[in-house]
């Protein structure tokens, strides 16, 4: 082989492990939902964001040790109903949801399933700060653990500490 093919073909390799690298790490750690066995969900996550792969190789060695470090944060930016600032919290289905005050969330908590779809997503990880460094995360440095429902990935999320050693 010349060595302009050999250059083309250790690049080809090193894209396709590229490729491998990043969907082994945006695919969830487990094959089964650990709370219930049966066979996970896409829509039904968990999932820790990191502000680099260092600190994210260190949860993901030993997530249990780390796990407690992990503040969550509101899924949205803003108070669904009036789109301001938020400066108060509820929980829903294992969620953080943020109001910008007791008012909103009292109204959110009177009818919290129909409610529910006013609230604009904006993240996919349950926090905004790294756990191990306290800095902004990067969304495509995440530790993401699968289930089989919402039901599930609520459970979870609501005492991750005791339900982390589950994650097989």
């Amino acid at each position: 082989m010349n060595s302009k093919a050999i250059k083309w073909l250790a690049t080809l390799l090193g894209c396709l492990s590229l490729i491998f690298v990043i969907s082994a790490i945006a695919a969830p750690v487990n094959e089964k939902c650990p709370l219930s066995g049966n066979a996970i969900s896409k829509d039904a996550t968990y999932s820790v964001g990191f502000c680099c792969g260092n600190c994210q190789g260190k949860f993901s060695s030993d997530p249990a040790k780390s796990i407690a470090k992990v503040k969550a944060a509101p899924i949205n930016n803003e108070c669904p109903f009036s789109g301001e600032a938020i400066k108060a919290t509820a929980t829903y289905k294992g969620d953080l949801i943020g109001f910008c005050c007791n008012n909103c969330k009292g109204k959110f908590e009177k009818d919290a399933a129909n409610l529910i779809k006013k609230v604009k997503v904006a993240r996919t990880t349950v926090n905004d700060k790294c756990p191990l460094s306290g800095k902004a995360i990067n969304p495509k440095k995440t530790y993401t653990v699968g289930f089989c429902c919402n039901n599930c990935s609520g459970k979870f999320k609501k005492d991750p500490v005791k339900n982390i050693a589950k994650v097989k």
